[in-house]
Formats: C-alpha cells, sequence, structure tokens
C-alpha cells in the first residue's frame, strides 16, 4: 500500500472515518476490523496449506506427465505419440532467439532449449505458462539478412500501417474544408467518392453506424446545430464528416422524469473513469517496483533462425 493508506489504516480507530490523500488522488477511508499480530493455529493456516499443497502436486503432476509424453515420443514419434493421446501437433515457422511462439502464453524456454538442441536431437519438454510443451527441432537455418522477395510483403503491411491513417486523416479533413466552403455535405462527398449515410435520432449514449458511441467518439456532434457541419472525426478505422440535420431537446418534463436517472448515470460514468485512473496508476506503480510482471505476446514475422 501507499504510505498514505498504510499510516490511515493503522493510525486511526476502528470505525472512523478518514479522508486522505495520495498521488492517486482523494480517498475515504475506515477501518472496520483489527486483528492483533499473532502466531495462527493450524485450524487457521490449514486451507492455505491445502491449497498450496494442491498446486504443488498438481504441478509435479504435470511435469511428470510431460516428462512422460517426451520418453513415449523418444520411442514412437511426436505424430504417434500426439494421436495416442488426442494432443494437437503444431509445426512452427522459423523461430529467431528472440522471437516468439504466438501459440503458446510464454515459450521463452522453449526458445531457450531448442537454440541449444541439434537437430538429430531426441523430444524435449519446457514449461509454456500454462502447462508443458512437449517438441522437437525439425530445421536450423543460419542467421541471415531476408531476401526483398521473403519480405516485401511485411514491407507492404507496414507502409499500409504507417500511411494509411495519414492519408485519411488528410481525406476527411478535405471532405470537411470542402462541405464547410460550399454548405453542402452531399455535394462535397459525391465529388469526393465518399459515401453519405443517415442515421435515426441517437442520444449521447446511442451507437451511430461507422461512428461509435456519440459521446465517447464525437462529443463535439451534441452541440452542433442543426445544419452545421463537423470538422474531421477520427473513427478508428474511417474517417466521419457530420451534418446536423435534425435536433430534438427534451421537453421540461422529460427532464424533471429522467433527472434522477440522468443524475446517477453521471455519478457512475465518473466513478468509473475515477475507477479506471486509479486502477491504471496502480498498475504501473505494481510494474516499476516489479511486484507484478506481464508477459507481453505479440505476433510477430517470422525471422530466419531455429
Amino acid at each position: 500500500m501507499v504510505p498514505e493508506f498504510e499510516k490511515a489504516l493503522f493510525g486511526q480507530k476502528i470505525g472512523d472515518t478518514q479522508i486522505i490523500k495520495s498521488h492517486y488522488g482523494y480517498h475515504i477511508v475506515q477501518v472496520e476490523e483489527r486483528q492483533d499480530a499473532h502466531s495462527e493455529s493450524i485450524n487457521e493456516v490449514l486451507p492455505t496449506i491445502q491449497a498450496t499443497l494442491i498446486r504443488q502436486k498438481a504441478a509435479a503432476a504435470e511435469e511428470n506427465f510431460a516428462h512422460q509424453l517426451t520418453s513415449e515420443a523418444t520411442q514412437n514419434g511426436l505424430e504417434k505419440t500426439a494421436a495416442a493421446h488426442h494432443l494437437e501437433l503444431t509445426t512452427t515457422p522459423m523461430v529467431g532467439s528472440q522471437g516468439v511462439i504466438a501459440a503458446l502464453p510464454d515459450g521463452s524456454q522453449v526458445i531457450a532449449k531448442a537454440f541449444g538442441a541439434k537437430q538429430s536431437d531426441s523430444p524435449q519438454y519446457a514449461p509454456t505458462g500454462e502447462g508443458y510443451a512437449i517438441f522437437q527441432v525439425t530445421g536450423i537455418a543460419a542467421a541471415h539478412a531476408p531476401t526483398f522477395e521473403d519480405w516485401k510483403s511485411h514491407i507492404l503491411d507496414d507502409y499500409r500501417q504507417q500511411v494509411l491513417p495519414a492519408l485519411l486523416s488528410l481525406r476527411t479533413k478535405q471532405l470537411s474544408d470542402k462541405a464547410k466552403s460550399e454548405n453542402d455535405l452531399a455535394k462535397a462527398a459525391k465529388e469526393l467518392g465518399a459515401t453519405m449515410k443517415t442515421s435515426d435520432l441517437v442520444g449521447s449514449s446511442g451507437q451511430v453506424p461507422d461512428l461509435g458511441q456519440v459521446a465517447q467518439v464525437a462529443p463535439q456532434l451534441l452541440d452542433l446545430a442543426v445544419g452545421n457541419i463537423s470538422g474531421p472525426i477520427d473513427a478508428g478505422r474511417t474517417g466521419v464528416v457530420a451534418k446536423i440535420v435534425d435536433k430534438q431537446e427534451p421537453t421540461a418534463e422529460e427532464i424533471a422524469k429522467n433527472f434522477d436517472q440522468a443524475r446517477d448515470q453521471m455519478l457512475e460514468e465518473r466513478r468509473s473513469e475515477a475507477f479506471s485512473v486509479f486502477l491504471s496508476g496502480v498498475m504501473d506503480e505494481y510494474k516499476k517496483s516489479k511486484r507484478i510482471m506481464m508477459n507481453k505476446q505479440a505476433a510477430e514475422p517470422p525471422v530466419p533462425g531455429t
């Protein structure tokens, strides 16, 4: 816990409520119960001991089974062993020493062992983060720079990822500028080859096709008057320019009727936002102090190697 929490929890009386401030923001803390430090009896720690023993026995059973499968694969081959135990046999593309195996939660130990093996070696096993993998090196290629022919598809993908967002942003801005200068969105869309669509009436929390939730993606639309044309809107995989063709303001009776619901909804949204900020800060703090470790696996293009 952060020092402010620890001081409040161990310093204030049971039942007392206190407002404290940390670098995450403000918090309301109440101590409901406190127990003096003491040696726990066997009955108190028995569930913890049982859970620990179960985990240890399960881990030992998994490793023993992996060792058994590896021995069978050495004698009968990986294909027959997998078929006999209804397991999946997969051949990966060439993987570099710093690469990843997309099908495994953590393939680092498999790769490390593979790079210490020869092509003729017997099958081996290694932990994967969620069990074990039994594997065998079937081919080795010396590290080398790939040819353009082998790598051109990746170059094209990289180019698209870098250029397309900028082109989309440029074209959306051109559409917005042209529509505003001519005060005619339909005409500008036709001249630039854009698609025109009209949505139903939608509230701030409603969804508009190809745009998403208005309040999140384009809250500025809620402030536009009828007839106004928006600026360029980045909707992720598409660009949008909107024109307000109709707008309905709630009546006084509707406002009074839905006041409590709207207030509760706004409070819940603020609570969710505050909790997200708090959780993000906690995660960053834990990562920095190495109290949690994240296994970041992402699909990468195959790199020549083992």
